[in-house]
C-alpha cells in the first residue's frame, strides 16, 4: 500500500482504502473476542453496560480524535454506536454462556 501522497491514481488510492477497511474489520473482529472473554467477568446480564465505564471511554475516544486531528463529536458519536452494539452481542453471549438454565 502506498502512502497518499504516492498514490498514481484513483486506483492506489481505493486499493489503499479497502485495505484499511479491511484492517479496520479485523481489528473489530479482535475486539470482539474481548468483549466476549470479558462476560465470564460479569456476574449479571445488568453488569454488563456499565454506564460509568462507556462515559469513560466515550471521553477517551473524544480526547484520542482531538490528538489525531479527528472531528471529536463524530468520532464520539460513532463510538458511542460501536459500543452499544458491542454490549448488544456481549448481553447475547452471556445469555448464551452465563444464564441460569
Amino acid at each position: 500500500m502506498k502512502t497518499p501522497d504516492a498514490c498514481d491514481g484513483l486506483p492506489d488510492i481505493r486499493y489503499a482504502i479497502d485495505s484499511l477497511d479491511h484492517q479496520i474489520i479485523e481489528l473489530m473482529r479482535q475486539r470482539m473476542a474481548y468483549v466476549k472473554a470479558a462476560a465470564r467477568f460479569k456476574p449479571t446480564e445488568n453488569s454488563i453496560a456499565a454506564p460509568e465505564r462507556v462515559a469513560q471511554m466515550l471521553a477517551q475516544r473524544r480526547a484520542w480524535a482531538e490528538q489525531a486531528g479527528l472531528d471529536p463529536h463524530f468520532m464520539e458519536t460513532l463510538f458511542a454506536q460501536i459500543i452499544h452494539w458491542y454490549i448488544g452481542q456481549q448481553v447475547l453471549h452471556w445469555r448464551a454462556t452465563r444464564a441460569p438454565a
